[in-house]
């Protein structure tokens, strides 16, 4: 693409022509770039920063700009790519990264180019990508419903056994007040009051689960993190007889991220290792961290059937997906949180041995602080 903007560059615009007859060539060689970005399904225009002027804009993007009366023009372009166009003024910079504008019911996304060499000109590449964006969003709906589902799965169990244990320990004492001695009835009162410490633990575990927009960071434990993950999940894991493992280094537990964006993460992680691990006899999942030039990096590996270099390759795509009635979206979702909180995330695996993410989460400076106290 940046070939042939600097192509198209490197000309002017042909004046009108009259139709060619019969068996006439339509274009000489150096038009055929203009005559592709014309036609093509993307958006595309290219500003004159010197002369102030738009110096071309392909149909796509007449069509899809049409409902902003503002920016038909330079000055109306410019505006809205103010703050992208001074981006890339700042060294090392060819790219913004891509912007949201929305506008009564639909979404449009673009992202502005520098051309390489010439400092006169931009370009901007400009999708209407309300659909994608609607189905993204039906997507994370969707998907929060598949976790608050496993999380009720889980939370029937871990309130359901205190409750059934204080149940017991009440009937008893009830039924024996009279005959037992005070140190007797001291045991039952503290395993009532162990199993009303388990319910509290689960229920402040709970309240980081929720919908949100936009990711808050502060700094988070991993240890507790997983501490309270586990109340959550730890029931369907056990019934699906998948051993867990966490080992997180001293040095790599505190992270800034936001912790439901963190959980919303994981849990998808835990999901498809999961089901990967279907077939195997003995299912392990492995949590563990280490610290690494400014950054932990969190990993979670499973031992299950692994991918083919070719599903490696499209694993993050979005509408990719193995599974029967999965949406492919899962891991895009993911990967979008992970970016708004300056996270990352990297894939290994290796068909039949099993697969490893690993999370690159900004290392929280709050221990450090401490330890210099």
């Amino acid at each position: 693409m940046t070939t042939f903007i600097r192509k198209l560059l490197a000309r002017k615009e042909p004046a009108p022509q009259p139709a060619p007859g019969p068996g006439a060539i339509i274009c000489t060689a150096p038009c055929i770039f203009t005559n592709v970005l014309r036609d093509i399904d993307t958006g595309l225009i290219i500003l004159d920063t010197i002369a102030k002027k738009v110096f071309f804009k392909n149909k796509h993007a007449i069509r899809i700009l049409e409902p902003l009366a503002a920016a038909h023009d330079y000055q109306g372009l410019y505006t809205i790519l103010c703050d992208d166009l001074n981006n890339l003024r700042k060294p090392g910079r060819t790219r913004s990264r891509q912007t949201i504008i929305r506008y009564e019911h639909r979404v449009l996304g673009y992202t502005v180019y520098r051309i390489p060499g010439d400092e006169r000109y931009v370009s901007v590449l400009i999708q209407d990508i309300t659909d994608r964006h609607r189905l993204a969003a039906i997507d994370e709906a969707s998907e929060m419903m598949n976790n608050i589902s496993c999380l009720f799965s889980g939370i029937r169990h871990e309130i359901g056994n205190p409750l059934n244990s204080i149940k017991m320990a009440l009937t008893v004492l009830q039924n024996n007040l009279n005959k037992y001695s005070p140190e007797e009835i001291d045991v039952y009162f503290n395993r009532i009051s162990g199993e009303i410490s388990k319910m509290e633990a689960l229920l402040k575990s709970f309240k980081n689960f929720s919908m949100f927009e936009t990711p808050k960071t502060s700094d988070v434990d991993l240890a507790a993190f997983f501490d309270n993950l586990m109340h959550l999940l730890g029931a369907d894991i056990r019934n699906k007889n998948v051993e867990v493992n966490i080992d997180l280094a001293p040095g790599a537990q505190r992270v800034l991220v936001d912790s439901r964006a963190l959980q919303h993460v994981v849990m998808n992680l835990f999901a498809n290792a999961i089901d990967a691990m279907a077939a195997v006899a003995q299912p392990r999942l492995t949590v563990s961290s280490c610290s690494r030039d400014g950054v932990v990096l969190l990993s979670i590996a499973d031992n299950g059937c692994g991918m083919s270099e070719e599903l490696k390759r499209d694993i993050f795509k979005p509408f990719f997906t193995t599974k029967p009635h999965g949406s492919g979206l899962g891991l895009v979702i993911s990967k979008k949180m992970l970016t708004q909180m300056n996270c990352g995330i990297e894939l290994a695996s290796e068909k039949g041995k099993g697969t490893t993410f690993t999370l690159i989460l900004p290392r929280s400076e709050v221990k450090m602080h401490r330890a210099g106290a």
